[in-house]
């Protein structure tokens, strides 16, 4: 039994992972965006397909892990060990 609780137990922490993952990838694509919209020099603006393909692959990232919490049952199982929410 206590193999099994090691496993939710690192299942939980690696979701989270996952899910601190994906916010800073967030911030990085933020400051992309932000660069590439900078009008004072050449090339501004060419990132913007890649940019948009790069946030809806996170969020369809953040999706699945989301899932992956509700499935397992790791949403409940970090709330016992941590004592907070994912």
């Amino acid at each position: 039994m206590s193999n099994f609780n090691n496993m939710k137990t690192l299942k939980a922490q690696t979701l989270v992972e996952i899910q601190d993952l994906c916010a800073a990838l967030d911030r990085k694509l933020a400051l992309l965006d932000a660069a590439d919209r900078q009008l004072d020099f050449d090339g501004s603006y060419d990132l913007v397909d890649q940019v948009t393909s790069m946030e809806h692959s996170v969020k369809r990232l953040r999706e699945a892990a989301q899932r992956a919490n509700t499935v397992n049952g790791v949403d409940a199982e970090y709330d016992n060990l941590f004592g907070g929410t994912i």
